[in-house]
């Protein structure tokens, strides 16, 4: 391997009881996988479309490719059953540079857009409801109230983690209700021989010509299908993971894209094209048009769906600097504990900060870019580490193995989506690719540079002092 050294994961004297089966394993990745971009990312992949057609196309596509990520990440995990996801992959593997990337650009380009994606998503939901169908809330109260959410939230995952982690399945829950409600009424729609059934008259009507729009779609379309990651998660508490995960991820994504087809359908059964893209929350939008007593409750389980998931990833996504920070990859206070609630205070506060940046300054699209750059850049890393070790390691050991060419198919199709992508919006992606990038010169800096002056060090330790007494912060044993 290109560096020996490993990443440092804190073990418990009692580890986590194997209770996990495959059905277990299954409604959980149903629950989590696609996360709430259905209710307001399918304006943004439509546009890119250009046709009903192509878009369903690209929904069943995203889905179909992400289960070829999802088994390479899973081969890797039983390889590396406790390192903690893509991180500590890529570390073991290619050295402390390339997990620092990762690390870099996943806190960057990851949690600050996803963070701001929820709280913009359930305010949105939240504010819709008083606004005519052909009126939407103002953009800057939309993200005032965001921000509220995020900072609630915060706070609770810092002070009260025990009462929040209670009703996180009732949240979870409220997605797959909200779901079904949408494709029974658009059942509903359809028995009714609602006039927009001819949208489906000709589905392929306005279909780019050009693979660059086409590819920029299915670039969008793979965001959607998030939160499959929490496999890597899964390993220590599942009885038989090397057999029942695969499993669990062919039949949940079959699941999750037969739901996400159906939701489109109904979609596109109730609105026009027009009425698609003019807001970001469609359900509402769905329901306003032939359904407007349902509103209220389309709002409140899309809300609850929005904040659920990121109640879920506040804690989740701390643990990657929390985690670095204990690898010397980031700054030591970034690794200590609320003495109290033995909470990460220091990473749970500097995420939200980023987050309300974003929040404030970005968009979905945006969002959509930045996190998907990553994603596929991300990708990219882990699936190469993967191949690596298949060449140089052909006998580790390997619970679950996946077919090389699946691999190999991964490395070439992440490449190209994400070379016309860059073709179709330069600028974006573009620069997401350069905030990657400048993870190098600040690994250099901040990690590998020793001999940094001495005032430098005094001042660091200070604040490190101020910031540990203030906040009643210590390091993890």
């Amino acid at each position: 391997m290109a560096d020996q050294s490993t990443v440092q994961i804190q073990t418990e004297e009692i580890r986590m009881k194997k209770s996990m089966n495959l059905l277990h394993c299954v409604a959980v990745l149903v629950a989590v996988t696609g996360h709430i971009s259905i209710f307001i990312s399918p304006g943004v992949i439509f546009s890119a479309a250009g046709s009903i057609g192509l878009t369903i196309i690209e929904w069943i596509c995203a889905g179909l490719l992400n289960i070829g990520v999802c088994l390479c990440f899973v081969e890797l995990a039983t390889v590396f059953p406790s390192a903690g996801g893509p991180y500590a992959y890529v570390t073991n593997v290619f050295g402390g540079l390339s997990g620092f990337v990762i690390m870099w650009g996943y806190i960057i380009l990851i949690v600050g857009p996803f963070w701001a994606y929820l709280t913009y998503t359930a305010s949105v939901y939240i504010l819709e409801p008083f606004f005519r169908i052909d009126c939407h809330p103002p953009a800057l109260a939309v993200k005032f109230l965001g921000a509220w959410i995020l900072s609630t939230l915060v706070v609770l995952n810092c002070i009260y983690m025990k009462y929040v982690t209670k009703v996180r399945t009732v949240l979870t829950a409220s997605k797959v209700v909200c779901l079904i409600l949408i494709i029974v009424l658009g059942a509903v729609v359809l028995g009714r021989g609602h006039e927009t059934k001819s949208n489906f008259e000709d589905v392929f009507e306005n279909t780019p010509s050009e693979a660059g729009p086409v590819a920029l779609g299915i670039f969008y379309s793979l965001f959607v299908y998030g939160g499959w990651q929490i496999v890597c998660g899964l390993m220590e508490e599942v009885k038989e993971p090397a057999r029942d995960i695969p499993r669990a991820v062919y039949i949940s994504f079959t699941i999750v894209i037969i739901q996400y087809v159906l939701v489109n359908i109904s979609y596109f059964l109730v609105l026009t094209p027009a009425q698609f893209l003019s807001s970001n929350a469609v359900a509402i939008i769905f329901t306003q048009v032939h359904f407007p007593y349902l509103t209220p409750v389309m709002s409140i389980l899309v809300g609850m769906s929005a904040v659920g998931v990121l109640n879920a990833s506040i804690m989740g996504h701390s643990r990657l600097i929390f985690a670095g920070a204990r690898n010397g990859h980031a700054p030591p206070v970034f690794g200590m504990l609320h003495v109290r609630y033995l909470t990460p205070w220091p990473a749970i506060i500097i995420k939200a900060v980023w987050s309300s940046v974003m929040l404030f300054s970005g968009s979905v699209k945006i969002f959509m870019q930045f996190i998907q750059a990553f994603s596929s850049v991300m990708t990219l890393f882990v699936v190469s580490a993967l191949l690596y070790l298949r060449w140089s390691q052909p006998q580790l050991k390997r619970p679950y193995k996946t077919h090389l060419l699946n691999a190999v198919f991964v490395c070439i199709y992440q490449t190209v989506v994400l070379l016309f992508a860059l073709y179709q919006e330069p600028q974006r992606i573009g620069l997401a690719l350069l905030i990657i990038a400048a993870g190098i010169p600040v690994y250099w800096v901040g990690v590998l540079w020793n001999s940094k002056p001495e005032a430098y060090k005094l001042l660091n330790k200070k604040v490190t002092l101020g910031l540990q007494k203030s906040f009643l912060l210590s390091k993890t044993s």
